[in-house]
Formats: structure tokens, sequence, C-alpha cells
């Protein structure tokens, strides 16, 4: 090999591999910067757990278009071909509010659900923010006054987590579209293209919102994979009837939902209710920290909802929010009232219903039957042992471990209405 004939063989061999390796590169990695280590490829490979549940078949597939612009608010909507859509076919809209902030809340509006058996449901988007509690930038000592907003109407009646189409014709008024998941992801498609690099986000829910935090926190992390991540769930955490598994395996399985519940998970259906996925995500991701709010009676969850005597509610609740909390002590806590009422972070009915009353399907009483006997407060007024909703989030948010404490009031008798 020392000849000249060796030489140019062993060029001519250079030459050959070179063109080989440098030729049409476009399918590979960009030219410019280092090719990642091994290590570095089996993290970028490694599913994230919305990928393992089976929720991100929109991500990247839904393209937002600015509809509104007001001052610090622009309000998007949504192509239904590519999937947002409310229940009842409206076009589905997202707001967010831009403040210059590092921080973002991402909020999931409640108001009901919609399957065969059971109807109550916003059938429209808003525009706009509205002045909940949570996101009034005017209310006194609101720990997220100052944030980013990233607001989701609900309108799917379906927790924000439904893939389906579903012609039972219900009310009369015909095809349900139950696209929660799409609505999901357009939002987040969205935040993440308005504020892609926040230091924290409060992922927070009432009501419908509140159970639809169970796959929203995993998708969300799919977008937010490195994010200080903080959750409360208010009035609303996955809680069903009590030895009743029936009841809600019906929307489950109209939502087509069920799919999405990890073959791994023995608890995440427990005695009827699915607050085990709860506890599935926070063993999943130990990072994250939950908060829930409810009262012992909340009367929109048992008496409407899910139509229960106020105690089997109240045993529910603890039962399955004991064992969360057992098992995450410093990462699940709760903040328990007394009484019948629901949500928290809202402030009034108002916040829950909208003002657009022909956007509600209402079962059967009308709406004045429903409204009768709730109870629903605000930040400030909602205390427990001398601590206040809005205290006890802020504890949350900047995790003060002294302030944000389990707290439970003791359960006085159950309402004579029931």
């Amino acid at each position: 090999m020392n000849g000249p004939a060796s030489r140019w063989r062993l060029l001519w061999l250079v030459l050959v591999l070179c063109i080989a390796s440098c030729g049409d590169n476009s399918d590979e990695t960009p030219t410019g910067g280092d090719l990642p280590d091994g290590d570095q490829e089996m993290e970028n490979t490694t599913p994230s757990l919305a990928e393992k549940l089976g929720v991100t078949q929109y991500v990247g597939k839904i393209d937002p278009i600015v509809h509104l612009q007001n001052g610090q608010e622009t309000t998007y909507r949504f192509d239904a071909a590519q999937g947002p859509i409310c229940m009842r076919g409206a076009e589905y809209k997202v707001t967010v509010r831009d403040t210059g902030s590092q921080d973002l809340v991402v909020f999931l509006q409640g108001g009901g659900a919609c399957w065969s058996t059971f109807c109550l449901a916003i059938t429209a988007a808003p525009e706009g923010v509205p002045l909940v509690d949570l996101l009034n930038a005017d209310m006194a000592n609101n720990p997220v006054a100052d944030w980013n907003v990233m607001y989701l109407p609900y309108c799917d009646g379906s927790f924000f987590v439904g893939e389906a189409q579903f012609d039972d014709d219900i009310n009369g008024l015909g095809t349900r579209y139950h696209k929660g998941l799409a609505n999901l992801t357009g939002a987040l498609e969205v935040a993440k293209l308005r504020f892609p690099d926040p230091q924290r986000i409060l992922l927070a829910g009432s009501s419908g919102g509140g159970y639809g935090l169970l796959l929203a926190g995993p998708l969300l992390r799919h977008y937010y994979p490195d994010v200080e991540l903080i959750m409360m769930a208010d009035s609303g955490i996955g809680l069903a009837r009590d030895g009743e598994p029936e009841y809600l395996q019906t929307a489950l399985d109209e939502f087509n939902v069920q799919r999405f519940f990890p073959d791994d998970c023995e608890n995440c259906q427990d005695n009827g209710h699915i607050t085990g996925l709860v506890a599935y995500f926070l063993d999943y991701d130990p990072d994250v920290r939950i908060g829930m709010y409810s009262s012992w009676y909340d009367s929109i969850l048992a008496k409407v909802f899910l139509q229960i005597p106020g105690e089997q509610f109240a045993k529910g609740l603890q039962e399955q929010t004991d064992r969360i909390h057992t098992a995450f002590p410093d990462r699940f806590r709760r903040f328990i009232t007394d009484g019948i009422q629901h949500t928290a972070l809202l402030g009034t009915p108002n916040s829950i219903i909208g003002s657009d009353l022909t956007a509600i399907e209402l079962p059967e009483g009308g709406l004045e039957d429903l409204m009768s006997g709730v109870k629903i407060e605000g930040m400030d007024a909602t205390i427990v042992d001398g601590q206040s909703m809005t205290q006890w989030l802020t504890a949350l948010i900047d995790n003060d471990t002294t302030q944000w404490k389990d707290l439970l009031e003791e359960k006085g008798p159950p309402p004579e209405s029931e």
C-alpha cells in the first residue's frame, strides 16, 4: 500500500465517501451547529406523558387566526376544519392578555357538561377576558394580577377533552360536537406562539374547567417541558358518584376519552371517580404542585351535576383527596370549606354562565331552579382558619410551605334542602 497506485486508490476512496456523506442533506441535521450527543438524543426521543396518553393528535396542526385586538387583549378564532368548534357548531375563540410579564396564567372556564342523560352546557365562546376574581388585574392582593393571561372559554360540553361527534338530538338541537381536545390544543398553540418561554405557569380551571385540568396538565407540560408549573383545581377534580362508576362512564364513552386513560394506572378510575389521574400526573411529573378548592356539600356538583345527596359527595371528596394528599403531602394540598359553595376563583354566578343566556342549554327546570340556593364567593371571602383563598393561592404560587397548608374546615350537617 506504499506505491503511487495505492495512494491514488486511497484518495479515490476518501473522495467517494465524502461525496456520499456530503451530498443532498435536506433531511439531515442543519449545518452550523454541533450534533447532539447520545444522551441528548435519548432525551429528545423520550415521549412526554401527553404523548403516552395519546392527547397530542392536534399539536402543530391548528393555525390560530387573529380576530380582534383591544388594548392588551387579542382574541383568536379557529377554522373548524382543523378541529376546534363549540358543541353546536359555533366558532371557537380564545383571548390572550399580554402584560409583558414573565409569568402566565392559563385559565379554563367552567360551564357544565352534556351527554345523553344530562345536559347543562355553554355553547358559544365569548370574546375577551372576563373579570373573574383570578383574572381581575385591579383586584387588591391578586397574586397574578399582572401576569399574562391565556383565557379558554368552555363551550364543548366535554371538559376540554372530548374527541367525538354524537347525534342523539338531545334538546332537539341535532349533533353534539365534543371537540374539547382540539379547543384546548388550539389555545395552547396560541399560548406557545405568544408566550414561548415563561418563567412560571399557573394552570387553573373552575367547575367544568377543573375537570379539564386532568388531561390539560399533561398536554400543557408537553408544550412547556421545563417551565415551573403550578395547578389550581377550583371545584372539580374528577369527582363523580361515589360507588356508581356507570354514571360518569356514560360521559366518558360519549366523549371518547376512555382511550386516553393509561393502561398502567390501576386507580385512575376508582369507585366511580377519576381523581386517580391527578395522582398519576403527580407521580409522573415530580416538579408540578397542585392545589384544589371545594366545599363539603358543593350544591352545583352534588345537587345539579351529580344529583346525589351532599353527604355522599362529601364522603367521596374526603376519601379521594385524602388518598392523593397522603401520597403527595408536599405537592397536593386542599382548601375545603364547610357548606355548599361552588368555586372560589370566579366571584359571581355570571362568571360561570356568562351574559349570553341564549347560548346555554339547561336541564329540565330552567335557570331559576338551577341557581336557587347556589352560593359562590370570591377569593377574599372564601376563608378557612383565618386564611383567605387569596392568601392561600399566593402561598401555593410562591411555594411558601409555611402558608400553603392543607386546610379542611370541619364538616357541619348536610344542608336541609337535600
